[in-house]
């Protein structure tokens, strides 16, 4: 069991001095090397070292942070600077006229790090957003996958809530929604399911194929209206390029299926079946300059030579969630969209076990 977070630290001093300079300022920062060596030591399974780069990394930053922040309010204390106004431009002329290299390295510094265009041309905003930065999101998600490790899950929970907090830091913005779906997990182990359903909600917030309600309204008719040749138009006629919803889609799928509100399910396996359909249609592409988008039959023929996007459709149970999707339509009485697609699955579905699956299936549907 991980000791909880106190002032457990590898040695302080083993990326430095704690005491950080405008010209320690680079992409080897000390945070980021204390981070690196924390993902390491994860990944190699050794939880107790990990936790103690994770907390280098967030001091590391805390005082990066504040250093920078105190060296351009000191030149801004200056009364010939402060006449140069709110202009990063006009300041940093007067900085260099007064060879201020500490302050003028600083903004380089984050210049190079966001752009010029980020700050508006405003020290106001730059040191604000020095100021924000002194968390570190990702180092707080970190010691929260420890945690979740160890089956600490309340620890676990209090980390990326952390993390969520500070998430307008993260270097990958999307990394936020992974967050959420850790966060779900956690509520899906301690049995809360209502708070599953509302991380795993706060996923689809930003993704226009959710929010865009004629969009989604003009989807759910082509799958609706039942025709024969509906399930052809409905993959003809969509696509869904929000990657990172397709865990949330299968999750609130499946649990919308499970307490019997089919209508609900219905949506989400909709969304689940097209995101990943999009997915893999977009990889194919990317590789084989002569492909174009025929029929499902096409493009599941085409996947059987990668094995990757294989294991992909695998670990994100894909399969699974075409299966799910047809037993819903069948439910909802609109078989002749699950018969279209049970077809194709049972003659082109790349992996023998769903195959053999949607074989079965088509049986049971074509009798009835």
């Amino acid at each position: 069991m991980i000791k909880k977070i106190t002032a457990c630290v590898i040695s302080l001093f083993a990326f430095g001095s704690l005491t950080l300079s405008a010209l320690n300022l680079s992409i080897n920062e000390d945070s980021i090397k204390a981070y690196r060596e924390a993902v390491l030591c994860f990944e190699n399974q050794n939880y107790g070292d990990a936790l103690s780069f994770c907390e280098n990394a967030i001091l590391y930053r805390k005082q990066l942070s504040e250093s920078n922040k105190k060296y351009l309010e000191k030149s801004m204390s200056s009364r010939r600077v402060q006449r140069a106004g709110d202009s990063i431009n006009a300041i940093l002329t007067v900085l260099e006229e007064r060879n201020e290299r500490d302050s003028i390295d600083v903004i380089k510094y984050y210049y190079m790090k966001k752009g010029e265009a980020f700050f508006d041309d405003s020290i106001t905003k730059m040191i604000s957003y020095i100021d924000e930065i002194k968390d570190f999101p990702e180092a707080q998600c970190l010691i929260g996958d420890i945690y979740l490790m160890e089956g600490e899950y309340d620890f676990s929970e209090q980390y990326y809530l952390l993390a969520i907090k500070n998430a307008k830091v993260l270097d990958i913005p999307n990394q936020k929604y992974e967050i959420y779906l850790k966060l779900a997990r956690i509520s899906e182990l301690k049995k809360d399911f209502g708070k599953m359903e509302e991380r795993l909600l706060s996923v689809l917030t930003e993704d226009k194929n959710y929010m865009d309600k004629a969009l989604f309204s003009a989807m759910m008719n082509t799958v609706t209206s039942n025709h024969p040749d509906s399930m052809e138009k409905f993959f003809q006629l969509y696509r869904a390029d929000s990657y990172y919803t397709i865990v949330a889609y299968s999750k609130l799928c499946d649990y919308y299926y499970g307490l019997g509100e089919i209508q609900k399910a219905l949506q989400f396996a909709l969304l689940s079946v097209l995101t990943d359909f999009s997915r893999m249609e977009e990889i194919v592409a990317s590789r084989n300059i002569d492909y174009t988008y025929k029929n499902l039959e096409e493009l599941f023929y085409e996947i059987s030579f990668y094995p990757d996007i294989l294991e992909w459709c695998n670990k994100n149970e894909v399969w699974n969630a075409f299966s799910t999707f047809c037993e819903i339509l069948i439910k909802l009485e609109y078989k002749n969209f699950a018969l279209s697609l049970l077809k194709v699955l049972s003659s082109s579905c790349p992996e023998e076990y769903w195959q053999k699956h949607s074989v079965l299936e088509l049986g049971k549907l074509q009798q009835n």
